[in-house]
């Protein structure tokens, strides 16, 4: 089975053997992944939030991040929990305002306890990636219309970055992912309900032969090919086609000598 999942610009295709009969599956008890399940898990996390951000968001749309200072950090009790729930009420308060202007918004909210890079625990905060209407930025300070969006957060400060011009979000969704705690069978990112779906595919083929980048696409990260764990798998930015316009009853661009005088365009 090919599955092909188109999320905005970005193209995936995944081939799995598929079987007449599907396996049968023990009692799942929830907590008993084991460490290689762990890993999958927030391997397929990184994918799925790819995903959503690619068919969602655009450049100029917001990533935020709210941390806790001293007095903040005490109203939440220090903990991961105590974190999740206030950037899920900090987001209840910008959503509501924005509503009030008649605008829609998607959002995504990632809580974190973890370094990255060295695993390590530090202070809890909490990555935000919003639609951009209605915010700007004035004096270094981030507002929503008049009301500066540190008071709205009310419990530290809020950093901001606005997503760049790039067709594929996954080193972000990577990045976030990343700091998310290892908890089996946790979610690692929520997000709002009116979010777009990528669109999916899919097509029986009876060869198991490994899967190709079309030629003059762009090769993305997530690309993979290990016969042995079963992965086969391409992500791609296909090429661009050019438009041609016709002039005359004959497309734009003819080869030189193609008009018959030697001459061309």
């Amino acid at each position: 089975m090919v599955t092909k999942i188109i999320s905005g610009a970005v193209v995936e295709r995944r081939k799995s053997r598929i079987t007449r009969q599907p396996a049968r599956r023990g009692g799942r008890i929830r907590g008993s992944s084991g460490e290689r399940k762990i890993v999958g898990n927030r391997e397929y996390a990184k994918l799925a939030l790819a995903r959503v951000l690619n068919c969602n968001f655009a450049p100029g749309d917001l990533w935020l991040t709210a941390k806790f200072d001293p007095a903040g950090l005490e109203h939440i009790g220090g903990t991961y929990e105590g974190a999740k729930a206030a950037g899920r009420k900090f987001i209840d308060r910008l959503v509501y305002r924005l509503r009030k202007r008649g605008l829609v918004t998607r959002w995504v909210l990632a809580p974190s306890e973890i370094d990255g890079e060295t695993g390590e625990l530090v202070r809890p905060h909490v990555h935000i990636i919003l639609t951009g209407d209605a915010f700007s930025l004035r004096d270094k300070r981030l507002y929503l219309g008049d009301e500066p969006v540190d008071d709205i957060w009310g419990l530290g400060c809020v950093d901001v970055q606005f997503l760049r011009h790039q067709q594929d979000y996954k080193p972000l969704a990577d990045y976030i992912v990343n700091q998310s705690r290892g908890v089996p069978d946790e979610k690692k990112w929520t997000s709002s309900r009116n979010m777009k779906k990528p669109i999916v595919r899919q097509e029986v083929v009876s060869s198991g032969a490994q899967l190709r980048i079309p030629a003059g696409a762009l090769e993305l990260p997530g690309t993979r090919y290990d016969p042995e764990k079963g992965q086969n798998v391409v992500r791609y930015i296909p090429a661009q086609k050019r438009p041609e316009r016709k002039i005359g009853g004959h497309k734009e661009g003819l080869l030189a000598g193609e008009d018959g005088d030697g001459g061309g365009f």
